[in-house]
């Protein structure tokens, strides 16, 4: 594809702005399956164990040795299908994939090509907030089996210097989860990956644990004029693991491309690697096609197999997914689609959400404090729900304490990122803490006439009618009590010397 006429090139075109060119993404998911043991061998898949420790003959290629294939990483792989809406195929072949690298003893890679496990599924992306949330739909290509490859390690300080070469990860069943090119910008990426992502840890077919490898990318990028029908050359960025490397490369390699087309070079066919320093792209090698791989049907495994019966088996124990979790969350909890659809991302947060509602009883007050204090807590201490001391029981058990006057919002919202990081029982919290709330007239009736006596003027607006001023008197008798003093109490009795 070359660049685009000089006169499309005009005046108010920078070189490198990609403003003129309609971005062309398509993905390429690696996702490790939640199995206790690999694709073709009973070697154990335990991250970070020392170096050569999970191995099987099979994983190291040695000679005279049969892969047998894991009835279980077939099973998660029918899920995920069946999730993301594909056709599972009730016959798919297991191919050779042959190149050469050090940490790949076979020669070649046990993978799926030209009769993949599913094909022709869809993910459907949210964009925005609340009602007008818009969705698009975004096709899926195909999903199939394979193996994963060992690991290289470059590391100076090892003995000997040179490449170290670890097979633990040689042989772990993953899925390569690949979309149609319908993503337009990098943003539509990073929603689609982190989409992807959520639907899989829902059905539990893999932990997606980015820092663990477990969920990585490939991304494929082209450019072509706005309008144009014909996609541009396209480039692939490989191995990126995380959701802001992935955008970031995909920004650098659109400046990247627009550059090169706006001087009227050709953008080349090649695989790229991103620096996350430079924050710039390079060339790793030139055109990559299927032709490279020789593909061949792996002779040592038959064909797989599949009967009406047992995919439509797995297709009952399907859990509920996120979009029916969140209509429900609507209907049977009276919650806004923004809260009912922050609530359903994650399949554990849901699940907090429900068992927390049950613990107390009205919804909305649980949602409120997931969403506003839970959450952030969780932000700041960069975990998950899941990885949470906080129980459903013990944050029922503090919106209680509000409830009935013992502490105040505020009081609670302090021993919100304690109960989340350590646990704990919330009444304990509360003496310990001394974030009782103050209930007794006695105490409180001396704070209200200092701040009705300081503010004349505005006792005078309340009696004209303007009631919305006694809001603003509380909180002066809330900040003269140091946030103890209980709101209820505060308020009855401003309305009682107010009104009487």
């Amino acid at each position: 594809m070359t660049g685009r006429p000089a006169e499309a090139r005009a005046a108010g075109h920078r070189p490198g702005d990609p403003n003129g060119y309609e971005v062309v993404i398509g993905l390429e998911v690696h996702c490790q399956l939640r199995t206790a043991s690999k694709l073709f061998s009973p070697a154990p898949v335990v991250y970070d164990r020392e170096p050569n420790h999970s191995v099987h003959p099979i994983c190291l290629g040695l000679p005279g040795v049969l892969p047998v294939l894991n009835g279980h990483a077939v099973e998660l792989a029918i899920r995920a299908g069946l999730a993301t809406h594909c056709s599972v195929h009730e016959c798919s072949i297991f191919a050779r994939k042959n190149y050469f690298y050090p940490d790949l003893p076979k020669g070649y890679q046990i993978s799926q090509f030209e009769e993949p496990l599913a094909t022709g599924g869809w993910i459907e992306l949210l964009a925005g907030e609340g009602e007008v949330a818009e969705r698009r739909r975004i096709g899926l290509t195909r999903i199939h089996m394979e193996e994963d490859a060992g690991k290289s390690i470059h590391d100076a300080s090892i003995a000997g210097h040179g490449t170290q070469v670890d097979l633990n990860r040689a042989g772990v069943p993953l899925l390569e989860i690949v979309s149609e090119p319908e993503l337009r910008s990098p943003a539509e990426a990073g929603n689609y990956l982190r989409t992807l992502r959520g639907i899989l840890r829902y059905i539990d077919v893999s932990d997606a644990d980015l820092e663990k490898g477990q969920f990585r990318c490939d991304a494929n990028l082209s450019l072509r004029a706005k309008g144009a029908a014909q996609l541009g050359t396209r480039t692939e960025l490989k191995n990126l693991n995380s959701f802001r490397f992935v955008e970031e490369a995909l920004e650098a390699e659109i400046e990247r491309q627009a550059a090169l087309l706006d001087a009227g070079e050709p953008v080349l066919q090649a695989t790229m690697a991103y620096d996350s320093v430079t924050r710039r792209t390079r060339v790793l090698r030139l055109k990559e096609n299927a032709d490279d791989y020789r593909y061949f049907p792996d002779p040592d495994l038959v064909p797989l197999r599949l009967s009406p019966e047992q995919i439509e088996r797995v297709r009952g124990e399907l859990p509920e997914l996120a979009e029916a979790k969140r209509v429900r969350f609507e209907t049977q909890y009276g919650l806004s689609g923004y809260d009912a659809r922050l609530l359903t991302e994650s399949r554990t947060l849901a699940d907090f959400f429900e068992a927390t509602v049950a613990a107390y009883g009205p919804a909305k007050p649980v949602a409120n404090w997931i969403l506003r204090d839970v959450l952030q807590a969780l932000g700041v201490q960069e975990r998950e729900i899941e990885a949470a001391a906080l129980t459903p029981e013990t944050l029922a058990c503090l919106i209680r304490l509000v409830d009935t006057g013992r502490t105040t919002a505020k009081g609670a919202r302090s021993l919100v990122p304690e109960l989340v990081e350590r646990g704990g029982d919330p009444e304990a919290l509360v003496r310990e803490r001394g974030i009782e709330a103050v209930a007794d007239s006695g105490t409180l009736e001396p704070a209200v006439d200092e701040v009705l006596a300081a503010h004349g003027d505005d006792v005078e607006r309340y009696r004209g009618g303007e009631k919305r001023v006694l809001n603003f008197l509380m909180g002066q008798v809330m900040k003269k009590t140091g946030g103890k003093a209980d709101p209820g109490a505060v308020r009855e009795i401003l309305a009682r010397k107010l009104d009487g």
